[in-house]
């Protein structure tokens, strides 16, 4: 059943974002350039490193250029429909959240420092990784359904990524992992489940702290 903006508020919120945002970067007269991608935020790994850390949420909401965009979109409305509804509008923006926060730290750690990311990719893949998580934990039929439609997706956009070495496969891993931990804690918060819940929170963090470790001393 097709679902309304009144079912998907963060859903159909964060696509009018993203949306205003492409037009904003220059995207209804073209593809914006690199530069100004830059200036508007997208990830430098050098410029992190130097103190712009902001940059790491900035550029999830921005694109390289219409086929970026409209990927991610169509990605974004497909993942949404199924997860915002299971999850509940608020923690479905937190998990988004978190995954492209863990995306960000990924590329920040494997990619150069000169190169330029951006996207909202990595926290897309962070719902698919809530998917699994929501598989896992449900029973019968819907589980097995569930997991096989996620397992037909990532194997699917990782060969893709790994087909196209410019896609930023590395943000892709880094939020799918972002995904499964952040939805983990929450559910497990909800259902009282006390040592796991704070295993899965600190292992978020320290995993965070190893990206960032990583990208100091690379």
């Amino acid at each position: 059943m097709r679902r309304s903006y009144r079912d998907l508020p963060a859903t159909y919120g964060l696509l009018a974002v993203l949306a205003a945002i492409f037009l904003f970067e220059g995207g209804i007269a073209g593809d914006p350039s690199v530069g100004r991608l830059v200036q508007l935020g997208a990830q430098v790994n050098q410029f992190v490193l130097a103190g712009a850390w902001w940059r790491i949420v900035t550029a999830m909401f921005l694109h390289f250029s219409w086929t970026h965009f409209l990927l991610n979109a169509w990605s974004l409305f497909v993942m949404g429909e199924l997860v915002e509804p299971a999850l509940g509008t608020r923690t479905y923006l937190i998990v988004y959240l978190a995954s492209g926060v863990m995306g960000g730290l990924m590329s920040l750690a494997l990619y150069p420092q000169n190169q330029v990311l951006a996207g909202a990719s990595g926290a897309i893949f962070g719902l698919l990784g809530a998917t699994a998580v929501l598989a896992w934990q449900a029973r019968g039929p819907v589980r097995s359904s569930l997991l096989r439609w996620v397992v037909g997706i990532l194997v699917l956009n990782l060969g893709f990524d790994f087909l196209y070495p410019g896609i930023g496969v590395w943000d892709h891993v880094g939020g799918l992992s972002g995904g499964v931990l952040a939805t983990w804690v929450i559910i497990d918060a909800y259902r009282g489940g006390g040592r796991s819940r704070y295993a899965g929170a600190l292992l978020y963090v320290l995993c965070g702290a190893a990206l960032v470790y990583m990208a100091y001393h690379a």
